[in-house]
């Protein structure tokens, strides 16, 4: 598909060279995006500008979720990248958009255009680490232990699971059954990196990776019981997290809900600082 400016296709197995070499000064803004091309998944469009000499400009992954990179999206940009883009899309389904908020609303204003109306958005930060994480206040105790799960641990981190699921990522309102949740985790367990912190043998918080891209690893999944709280559990988590993955030479990265202060705040006191804006808009 093309215009006067702007030509989309399908990615093609010669195109991962250059697509790594676009996105790499973007990659800790969309780690998941990038894990794609790191596997070189099918349903990657690569959109170039066409004039005076093609280059590209920008990557989405379509399959009803959409991620993007198009850090030239703006609203210089938009009144040539509107009626391609309109074009491109008129008969694909969306249900979500993830991505940087600024070209997130942007594309969902687009959509509008067309009738499609979002239900729900959820605003996060974006939030990177520089250096080697701070020490937790605390020391875990004698009864306390970190450890790598398996498969075998799914029962036993399901119910965590879910009560991240519909705390941090699901649309108000959705049922999240334990099949849904099961299938996720049992993903999660087979391709990342899963900790779960136990107290006398129960597990009472876990995190883990979400993405592992190409210089950037994205933390998510971050969650402890509410009985025990206050023990700077996650902090321990996330700390080891980071020490496994930067002995790998890769940066970490992770969002963290605008309005989940008590988080962010957990966040900074380790390290980690802010470094723009995110947006899942689902329709």
């Amino acid at each position: 598909m093309k215009d006067a400016n702007f030509l989309i296709r399908r990615v093609v197995p010669s195109d991962f060279p250059l697509l790594e070499e676009f996105i790499l000064p973007y990659e800790f803004s969309c780690v998941q995006l990038t894990s794609y091309i790191r596997k070189k998944k099918k349903d990657l469009y690569l959109i170039f500008k066409s004039s005076p000499l093609p280059e590209i400009w920008g990557v989405i992954f379509l399959n009803k979720a959409f991620l993007h990179c198009l850090p030239f999206l703006n609203d210089d940009s938009l009144p040539l990248f509107e009626p391609f883009f309109s074009d491109f899309i008129k008969d694909k389904p969306v249900k979500t958009i993830i991505g940087t908020k600024l070209q997130t609303q942007i594309l969902v204003s687009l959509l509008q255009k067309q009738g499609e109306k979002p239900f729900q958005s959820n605003s996060y930060n974006l939030m990177t680490l520089q250096n080697i994480p701070l020490d937790p206040p605390e020391n875990l105790s004698a009864d306390d232990e970190i450890k790598r799960c398996t498969e075998y641990d799914l029962e036993n981190l399901l119910d965590l699971q879910k009560k991240y699921i519909i705390k941090e990522v699901a649309p108000a309102g959705k049922k999240v059954s334990d099949l849904e949740c099961s299938i996720g985790l049992k993903d999660l367990l087979k391709n990342q990196l899963v900790l779960a912190l136990t107290t006398d043998g129960e597990i009472v918080a876990k995190a883990n990776t979400n993405a592992i891209g190409i210089n950037w690893v994205q933390l998510g999944g971050v969650y402890t019981h509410p009985l025990y709280r206050k023990h700077y559990y996650a902090w321990h988590l996330i700390r080891v997290l980071c020490f496994r993955i930067m002995k790998t030479q890769k940066s970490v990265c992770l969002f963290v809900k605008e309005k989940n202060t008590p988080a962010a705040n957990l966040y900074k006191r380790m390290g980690f600082e802010e470094k723009g804006s995110f947006e899942i808009v689902y329709f």
